[in-house]
C-alpha cells in the first residue's frame, strides 16, 4: 500500500435508542469513546483518525483524546443514516482534498476493551492475505445460534433455522458472531461495492472478552464486571492505557 495512507473512522451518533448517550458514558474514568480513540492512536498505523458524529460534544471529546472531528452533514444526522454513507462521506471529504487512501478501518466506539494490539494484529492479517474486506468476529460458545427459537404468527414456539439443527453442540462446526471492534476494507473495493461485508468478505477472530459490544445497559454492566475480573486475574488493566487527563466533567455534563 505504498504511498497510500491508512485512515480510521470512529462513527459515533449522539442519539441511541437502546442506551442513551452510550458513546460518552463514563467507563473507568473516561468517556467510553476515549478507549477507541486511544487504541487507534497507540496502534501507530493511521495517518488520520476521525470521529464522525452529529453531536458537537462527541466531536470535542474525540478531539480532546487526539482524534479529528468530522461533523456530519444534515442528511447523515438522522436515525436512518447508515455506516456506509457515513464512511463514504469521510472518504469523499478526504479525496476531494487530494488524499490517497489505501484502506479504511472502522472502529466502533462501543467496544472499549479492544486494544491497539488487536488493531495491529488484524491489520497484519489483512495485509498478509490481501483481503478486500475483513470483519472482526468472536466465536459462539455456550449459546449456539442453531438453537434459536421464535414465536410464529399464532404465538406458538418454533425453531428459527429448523429442527435439523437439533444435534449435540460438539457436532457443529465453529460459527462466529460479528463484533464492531475492527473492520478493515480496501478503499477502492469499498467505494465500488458500498459495503463492509463486500464480496468476498473474510472473518478475523479475536478474543471474545475484548470484542464485547455495548448497546444496552446490561451490556455496559457486563463490560464493567468483565473489566474488573480481568484486572483482578491478570493484575493489570485490560483497557488501553490513557495518559490524557479525563475530559472535564463540567463540560461533559454541560
Amino acid at each position: 500500500m505504498e504511498n497510500q495512507s491508512l485512515i480510521a473512522i470512529i462513527p459515533a451518533r449522539g442519539g441511541s435508542k437502546r442506551l442513551s448517550r452510550k458513546n460518552i458514558l463514563p467507563f473507568f474514568g473516561h468517556p467510553l469513546i476515549a478507549y477507541t480513540v486511544t487504541a487507534a492512536i497507540n496502534s501507530k498505523l493511521f495517518e488520520k483518525i476521525f470521529v464522525s458524529t452529529d453531536d458537537p460534544l462527541i466531536g470535542r471529546i474525540g478531539e480532546w483524546y487526539g482524534a479529528e472531528y468530522l461533523a456530519r452533514p444534515s442528511e447523515l444526522a438522522t436515525d436512518d443514516a447508515n455506516l456506509i454513507d457515513v464512511a463514504i462521506h469521510l472518504l469523499n471529504t478526504l479525496t476531494d482534498k487530494g488524499a490517497k487512501i489505501g484502506a479504511l478501518c472502522q472502529l466502533m466506539p462501543n467496544c472499549p476493551l479492544r486494544c491497539s494490539q488487536d488493531i495491529v494484529e488484524q491489520y497484519k492479517l489483512f495485509e498478509r492475505t490481501q483481503r478486500s474486506f475483513q470483519i472482526s468476529v468472536i466465536e459462539y460458545r455456550g449459546v449456539y445460534p442453531h438453537w434459536a427459537l421464535k414465536n410464529d404468527e399464532f404465538g406458538k414456539g418454533d425453531w428459527l433455522f429448523g429442527s435439523e439443527y437439533l444435534v449435540p453442540s460438539q457436532q457443529f462446526s465453529k460459527v462466529y458472531c460479528p463484533t464492531g471492534a475492527i473492520w478493515w476494507s480496501r478503499v477502492g473495493d469499498f467505494k465500488s461495492q458500498k459495503a463492509f461485508y463486500g464480496n468476498p468478505f473474510h472473518l478475523a477472530p479475536m478474543d471474545a472478552n475484548r470484542g464485547i459490544d455495548i448497546d444496552r445497559l446490561d451490556e455496559l454492566e457486563l463490560a464493567e464486571v468483565l473489566t474488573l475480573g480481568l484486572w483482578e486475574r491478570d493484575k493489570v488493566s485490560p483497557l488501553e492505557p490513557i495518559t490524557k487527563e479525563p475530559f472535564p466533567e463540567e463540560l461533559l455534563n454541560g
